[in-house]
């Protein structure tokens, strides 16, 4: 029979490791990063997060011994960290990344591709600040583009200064969560739902008349900011809402048009959890 091999503990690979020059060890490090996406994922998410200094104590318990002590560690900690599993997170925006790229190269998916963001959703302080981003973006193109050809100017002027209004309600609701915000919250809310109120009787019964998605992205983020119970679905929805596009050729779902926006979806959390934009993470996307 043959005898089994004894793996090595971490302590004889430690001592490999002490006798190494920092040019190998360098040499070590590149060649686990190139092995998997999770090793390059990981070592990045370690190492190129923004630092902040900290210093913490630690309590060791010796179990054998039956004795504890303390350790003062100094050194650095990412502050991205401190809001998220990095390692766990950076996966998901590689992917949204990725899937921003396929985007801009022709391909077209189902807009469930975007249901990854339910798990970056489950904060409910994330998801405000992401609803209030895409927000923001959401008035910036409103204001940037002309007039819908199915919607009477005065109309659409009216949607801007409601969608501007509301936006503010969720900074200073952001600011300053009380009831008293959150009423306004709540009133803003009616406004903007109160421009698509009409709904149309079908077979199957009534289906409510959306003429701008834009004003919907709006209505949503402030439905998230008071159901934070409900953060993750909120934030899919949101980001649905916010990147779903129609064209004849695609049908309806991600579509080439939908890459800016998967871009900005991306974008938001690769700031939010690693400190830098999307284009200094992964170069174009």
């Amino acid at each position: 029979m043959a005898s089994s091999k004894k793996s090595a503990s971490w302590r004889d690979i430690k001592r490999v490791l002490a006798s190494k020059s920092q040019n190998e060890l360098l040499n070590l490090i590149r060649d686990l990063y190139a092995l998997t996406p999770e090793n390059r994922d990981f070592v990045q998410a370690q190492t190129m997060a923004p630092k902040t200094s900290t210093s913490r104590t630690v309590t060791v318990k010796d179990v054998r011994r039956g004795t504890t002590f303390e350790v003062v560690v100094k050194g650095k900690a990412s502050k991205a960290t401190s809001k998220s599993k990095t390692p766990q997170v950076f996966p998901k925006i590689r992917r949204l990344a990725q899937l921003a790229s396929e985007l801009r190269e022709g391909d077209s998916f189902n807009i469930t591709r975007l249901t990854m963001l339910k798990s970056l959703c489950e904060d409910a302080d994330a998801t405000a600040q992401f609803a209030l981003h895409l927000s923001k973006l959401t008035y910036r193109k409103m204001r940037a583009q002309e007039c819908p050809s199915h919607l009477d100017p005065e109309r659409w002027e009216y949607c801007n200064q409601v969608v501007a209004e509301a936006i503010r309600e969720m900074e200073r609701y952001r600011a300053n969560p009380t009831e008293d915000e959150a009423d306004m919250v709540r009133a803003w809310r009616s406004d903007v739902r109160a421009i698509q109120d009409r709904y149309k009787r079908q077979a199957w019964g009534s289906v409510r008349i959306i003429e701008s998605t834009d004003v919907l992205v709006i209505e949503m983020a402030l439905s998230s900011l008071l159901q934070p119970d409900v953060s993750s679905d909120w934030g899919y929805r949101i980001a649905r809402e916010y990147a779903e596009r129609y064209n004849p050729r695609y049908g309806t779902g991600l579509i080439p048009e939908s890459a800016p926006m998967v871009e900005d979806i991306a974008d938001f959390w690769c700031q939010y959890h690693l400190g830098k934009p999307l284009q200094e993470w992964f170069g174009n996307p």
